[in-house]
This record gives structure tokens, sequence and C-alpha cells, in this order.
């Protein structure tokens, strides 16, 4: 009677279908395909946001292996959602398996009894992120099928993935994105201009450089993505699903490319490595023809989805897929093909083992590849999945281990540091990151040094030691090898803060800073309400008060004469400047993240299109107008007409650039940003050269590293420190143009001021730079007066990705001070 009674209630839960055992028949009417009433990736479609949420509300509903958690909102207000997928058993049993991945995580104090049954108790936990880039859009039904996949099969691995592991699989990492491509792409559907690039950012300040801010954290979805990873889930293993050209490989997997960082533990490399390595067998089997290892993707750069976790003892995975027109497929011939590796010849190689062959590609088509490895992936975590948990808690203690051959026992963070909202805003983000801060409660000792009571402590004493070094070293990029992205990035200094290195023994009493505890040396009343332009939160202090029509003392350095500081005073304190800031339809980054960068100042301003410019009489609009690192070609001529509907083609042309003449002339500051400062001095005719330009210079290369300026004296520049550092990524250096110049391009007389310079030697500080001595001494920010007006000439970006916090400052002098 008891087994009939089970057996009983167990054909009506079915029947109802409050429960999803393996491939019951009633499995398929939660299908995707069943769901959204077609096809898998089929041509010409799309899915919203709507429609996501809506089926993994579904499959949640109907399904006892799957939770559904809203854990935020997005930046524009979207729903954030995790789906959880396991056995029942383990769904139940997530406080005790979360405990165990913590203890996994960073086993310090731990027995060795507990650590075991940590490992015996404990489940792979792995994190999927698909479509973080919105254009790349084919894992977002990808993932939609893969979560049908391991609720219901019966079928290896997926059910044994089920009883092995948890996976917290977001629906998408950039809900807003999705929305946004989809919307566009059905727009513009059965057009010429089908497949054209959105006019807007799909993340709302970042766009693809959304995969740029997983260590400065300054975007709600790398802040929410953080906390589920390093405060909450602690996962073993985490994979990032992209897209790429359409033109090379079919599909990327690692071994990543060298150079490899050393501050990811070599378990930790080999763990990735191994993973991507059967990944080509099973795919190959499964008849995926064109997957490369090796290229493109190095094991250097920090800052990715992927990386940061590196350095957590997580193994993160890339995968990029070649990609389609969106949903639209296109077809390539093999001649059309280029080569991965870079050789003229496009044809087999023992990392590139079997070509795809040509022929027609489609969303459909990234879709069975990437279904392909999460099967590959899921059959190698669940074959060994004791091997994960062991994996991560060996490279945990290593991490969290001093010994003889150790570089370093700590990082302090001194109290003399002036700039205290970055020290907050860097304190923040490191305990973001699960990274342990300490507050010295005494004097302390180190090297033969001392150090002032209420000094910041970041020890290498911890599991996360590999990132708070990446973090804060200055970084010696490899001879010989290529960045992916950037080759420096010394997060301590791009913020303007002084850290010490300790290598010896630490002496002194420390206590664990709370994550909602400011720290005292920086938060006393006496320093809080210093008013130094040194502190960035002197200028949100300074706008927020403008804004209301406040009055504001402040205090640009003590070493300022009394008479210039009352003239400052009285230029800066009758109302905020009314801001502009230039738009292109081209969907530009940088004017993102200056949006962004502007935002956080709590500085107002107005964005810019070019019918605004070409209608004229600027002055009467805007005191200031910013154009970001934006290309001549994309300010002059915009967008191609036929390439994108009509009234989002052209750019500035003579109209625009005329307009902007006449603003400066009437009185008004224009502040340009890197690429589009050659299109101004052209414009206004500047007597100024760019070395990096100049011909015999034309082996001065350098993708993104950290550099050191000198800062010249000059009114707008008084109360800096002497010298900051910030990036340099393909940016411009200047000299003054010779007479013999000035003659042929027509240059106009006008007062040309360097505001900062490159230093004249040693000029690179973490990175990579080929023939640094192009750029030492020559002029990296400018202020040119014209007429009434002036321009403000940066050869960088001094708000880049959010990450170089010390420049701000040079970016709000050049708005607020004349």
């Amino acid at each position: 009677m008891i087994r009939t009674s089970r057996i009983s209630i167990w054909l009506l839960l079915c029947f109802f279908g409050n429960i999803c055992f393996g491939a019951e028949p009633n499995a398929s009417e939660f299908r995707p395909e069943a769901y959204l009433k077609r096809s898998l990736g089929a041509d010409f479609c799309l899915v919203d946001w709507n429609t996501v949420q809506g089926y993994y509300t579904h499959l949640a509903e109907q399904c006892s292996t799957v939770e559904l958690q809203r854990v935020g909102e997005t930046t524009e207000g979207r729903d954030f959602l995790i789906s959880i997928i396991s056995s029942p058993e383990n769904l139940k049993n997530i406080e005790a398996i979360q405990a165990a991945s913590r203890t996994i995580a960073d086993p310090r104090g731990k027995s060795e009894e507990e650590l075991q049954r940590a490992v015996e108790d404990g489940k792979v936990v792995l994190f999927i992120t698909p479509s973080m880039h919105s254009t790349e859009v084919a894992a977002t039904e990808m993932g939609m099928e893969l979560a049908w996949l391991l609720a219901t099969s019966e079928e290896a691995p997926w059910s044994t993935m089920r009883d092995e592991a948890i996976v917290i699989l977001l629906p998408s990492l950039n809900p807003d994105g999705v929305d946004h491509v989809a919307q566009w792409y059905e727009k513009n559907l059965e057009k010429p201009y089908e497949s054209s690039s959105l006019p807007e950012l799909y993340q709302k300040y970042t766009g693809h450089d959304n995969n740029r801010d997983f260590f400065a954290l300054t975007q709600v979805e790398a802040q929410l993505l953080s906390k589920l990873m390093y405060q909450q889930w602690y996962p073993q293993i985490m994979w990032d699903v992209h897209q790429q050209g359409q033109n090379g490989d079919r599909f990327f997997v690692p071994p990543y490319r060298d150079p490899l960082n050393e501050n990811i533990d070599p378990l930790i490399v080999a763990g990735i490595n191994a993973i991507g390595s059967r990944a080509v067998m099973d795919m190959t089997t499964e008849d995926c023809t064109g997957i490369v290892t090796g290229v493109s993707y190095d094991n250097w750069w920090n800052g990715g989805n992927r990386s940061v976790p590196a350095r957590q003892n997580i193994i993160g995975i890339l995968t990029e897929a070649a990609s389609a027109n969106f949903a639209s497929p296109i077809y390539l011939e093999q001649r059309e093909l280029s080569d991965p590796l870079g050789r003229k010849e496009y044809r087999s190689s023992n990392q590139f083992i079997a070509p795809w062959k040509g022929g027609w590609w489609r969303q459909a088509d990234i879709i069975r590849y990437e279904l392909a490895f999460a099967k590959s992936l899921f059959g190698t975590i669940s074959r060994e999945p004791k091997l994960w948990l062991k994996n991560k808690m060996t490279a945990a203690r290593k991490a969290s281990a001093i010994d003889e051959d150790s570089k370093r026992q700590a990082w302090l963070i001194t109290v003399d540091n002036e700039d205290i909202g970055a020290v907050v805003r860097l304190v923040n983000l490191l305990q973001q990151l699960g990274i342990e801060v300490h507050e010295s409660r005494s004097e302390i000792k180190a090297d033969e040094r001392t150090y002032s009571r209420g000094t910041l402590v970041v020890s290498c004493r911890q599991p996360q030691s590999n990132l708070v070094n990446d973090l804060f070293e200055l970084k010696e990029f490899p001879d010989g090898e290529t960045a992916y992205d950037v080759s420096g990035w010394s997060l301590a200094a791009l913020f303007g803060l002084r850290v010490v290195e300790v290598v010896g023994e630490l002496k002194g009493e420390i206590k664990l800073l709370d994550s909602k505890q400011l720290p005292k040396a920086f938060s006393n009343s006496e320093r809080a309400d210093t008013r130094s332009f040194r502190d960035t939160r002197q200028w949100i202090s300074f706008n927020r008060k403008l804004a209301r029509a406040e009055a504001y003392q402040t205090s640009v350095s003590e070493q300022s004469a009394e008479e210039q500081q009352v003239k400052l005073n009285e230029e800066m304190t009758k109302s905020l400047p009314r801001v502009g800031v230039y738009a292109p339809w081209s969907a530009s980054m940088d004017e993102g993240w200056l949006r962004w960068t502007l935002e956080y100042l709590e500085m107002p301003y107005r964005r810019v299109r070019n019918s605004t410019v070409k209608a004229g009489n600027l002055k009467e609009e805007f005191d200031v107008i910013l154009i970001p690192d934006v290309s001549p070609t994309s300010v002059e001529h915009g967008r191609r007409e036929g390439s994108v509907q009509g009234n989002l083609t052209g750019g500035l042309d003579v109209t625009g650039a005329l307009a902007i003449e006449e603003f400066v002339k009437d009185g008004g500051k224009l502040i340009v940003m890197e690429s589009a400062c050659p299109w101004v001095i052209d414009l206004l005719r500047i007597p100024l050269v760019d070395v990096t330009a100049e011909r015999e210079n034309r082996d001065f290369s350098c993708s993104g590293s950290v550099v050191r300026g000198v800062v010249q004296d000059h009114q707008t520049t008084d109360g800096l420190p002497d010298t900051i550092a910030f990036m340099f990524a393909h940016s411009k250096a200047w000299r003054a143009a010779t007479s013999k110049e000035r003659e042929a391009r027509m240059d106009i007389e006008c007062d040309v001021e360097a505001l900062l310079s490159y230093a004249p030697r040693r000029v690179l500080l973490s990175g990579t730079m080929n023939r640094p001595e192009v750029i030492e001494g020559q002029i990296a920010w400018a202020k040119v007066k014209q007429g009434k007006g002036c321009i403000h000439l940066f050869g960088f970006r001094p708000y880049y990705r959010g990450w170089t916090h010390a420049s701000f400052h040079l970016l709000m002098r050049s708005i607020l001070f004349d």
C-alpha cells in the first residue's frame, strides 16, 4: 500500500506538471521551441527580454530542478535574474553547499577534517554568463535550451551534472542590451541596412566595454555578479559565452595564448587548459569543425569577466563563436576565410585541427556549437567532481600562505593620501571583490619604516592575494609578446594613491574592516570637512551646492596666493556651467564612459547631436562642449548614407565645423579627447604636432599602459600633485609646430599652454611601450586660447574606462577652472 500510494502521488504530480523528472513526455511542452512557437535560433528572429524572462519563469514553475531568483535591477531597471539548476536534493541543501564552497574558497583556520568534509559534502558550483555583449545574440537562446536540457534530461551528462553540481545560469548578463538589440534588429528587418550597428550603446554607459569593468565595478551588472560570485556562491568554474568576427575560425576554446600572467595559479591554468582541450575532442566528435585554440585571447590582461575570477582561484573559461549578421544568415566561400593563426594559407594545424570549409553560417549553427561545448564542459565536470573542489582549495591554500619565496607580505594604503574619495572607492571595490582590508589600531612597523595608526593593510595572507597583487603591482609586460587588451592597469597608481609594498614582517595591531564601515583615519570630522580639490568628494559636494545655487568656499592649495584664491572663488561659485557632451550616432563607448564619469561626479550635462551643432549659436545653449575620443572621420562624416536610416547618417560636416569654430570665438570652452584632437587642431589651425604620428616615429607603439605625467605651473593646475598617473592607449603627444610647419599649415597665432607633460624620463609606469623616448617631455594636456574662448586638448582619456580616478581631477578642472 505504501508503494502504491507513492507511485500514485508521483504519477499525479507528473500529470499536473508540478515536477519534471527526466525525459518525460510532458517535458517537451516547456522546451524553448514550444514556448517560442518556432525553431531554436530561427533565421531572422531574436528574443526580447520579456520573452526570455517569461521562459525562465515558466521553466521554474514547471520543474523542481530549477529556481529562478531576482537578485537586483539592471542599469535601466530591468530584472537581473539567475536560474539555479540542480537536483531537487541539492536545491534543498543550498545553504550547506554554499557553506562548503565558502570553506573551499577560504580554507584558513580550518582543520584537515573540516576541509575534507567540505569536499565530501560540497558540489561543484558553475556560473554561466551568456550575452554580456548583446550583439552576440545566439547565447541568449542557447541558454534557454541549455536550461531545459539540464533541468529535464535523464541522459548524461545533463542528469549527472544535476547530481554533481549546481549551475548558476544567468539568462543574460545584460538584459538591457537584449531588448535594445532585438528592437533595433526587428526595426531594420528586410531593409538594406538590416545588419547595421546600433546608434546607441547596448549597455547605457559602456557598450562592449562592459567586459572591462570587473575590477573597477563601475556598473550595476558587474557589481551584482561580483556579489553573487565572491560573497554568496564561491564557484570553482565559470563560463563566459561570446561571439567574435565572421571570417575566421568558427569557435575558440582555451588554452589561451601567451603571455601568461604569473598571478594566476598554475592549477587554475591547468584546469582551463584541460577543459578546453577536452572540448576540442568532444566537439570534433560532434562534427563541429573550425575550432581553434591558443590564438587572439591571452591569459595576461585583467578586468574581464573571465580574467578577474582566474585571480580568485576560479577557472575562467571564455568561448568565442563566429558571428552571423545578428539573426540573419551569411554565406562564406572558403577563399573568404582568414587563417586564425595569421598564416597566408587557410589550413589545419595542431591548434586548428579541422578547418571549416565554408558555406552558410547562421544563429542556429552558433547555438549548436555552444551546446556542444556545454555538453563537453558538463561531462568534464561531472566525471570527476571532487577534482575541481580540491583544485580550488589547493590554489586557495597556496595563495594564503607566506613562505620564504613569497615576494611580499602586504600592501599598505597610507593615511597621508589626500584623495579620500579615491581611498573610499578603492576600499569599497576591493571588498566587493571579496578582498579583506584591515585597519591598523596602532602604529605599525614594516621594512624598517613606521606607519601611522589608521593605515590600511591589504594582506597577502588571503586567498585573493593573487588578485590583490595583480591590481597593485606595477606590471612588466614580457618582451616579444603582444597584448590582447591593455598591458598595464595598476589600480592604486591610477587612483593617485600612495601604497607601500611590504616585503618583511609586519608588526602592529590590525583589525578587519567591515564592509559597511569607513576607515576611521579617512572619515574623521577634520579630514571629512577638508575642502581640498585633491579630494574627489570635493567636486561632488561642489557640484551639488552650485546646482542649488549655494555659495561654496574652496581651498585650491595651501601654496596659492591669497589674491588668486579670491579670484578662483569668485569665478567658480556663481553657477554650474551649461555642459554639452557631443554624441555621434556611432554608439561611442568613450562618450558613454564620459557620461558615467560626469554623473559619478554629479556634473549635469546634455547630450549634443549633430543636428544641434549644425543649428549654430551654440553659445546660447552651452558654456562648455566636450568631444569624446571619436575619430576625425566619425566627427566629420559620421555614418555613411545607406548604411543606416537617414536621420542617423552624416557627421558635423562643414556646417557643424563652422558652428564649433564660432562657439569658441564667442567665448565657449571646447574640451576634446584623444582621437578627436586632430580634427579640432586642423579646424582651428592650432600649432601643435602629434609626435606619435610622425613618420620617423612610426615604430612607436603603446596599446594600453600606465604612464607618468608631470604637472606644469598654471592656475588651472594649481594644487595638483607634481605627477599624475594615467592610461596611454593609442594616445597623442604633442610638440609645438616649427615656424616652417606653421607657415605650411597656415596655423594661426594663438597662445598654447602646456598643463600636463609626459615625464621627461621613466614615463612608463606599468605595461609596455615601444620607444618611450618619443613621448617623453611632450605635451599631454594643452590649453589654447582663441577669440573669447578656449580649447582644452587631452591627448589621453582622463576617465579611461572609469579606472583613472586620479585624472578625474583634470577633467573637472578643465570644465570649471578658467
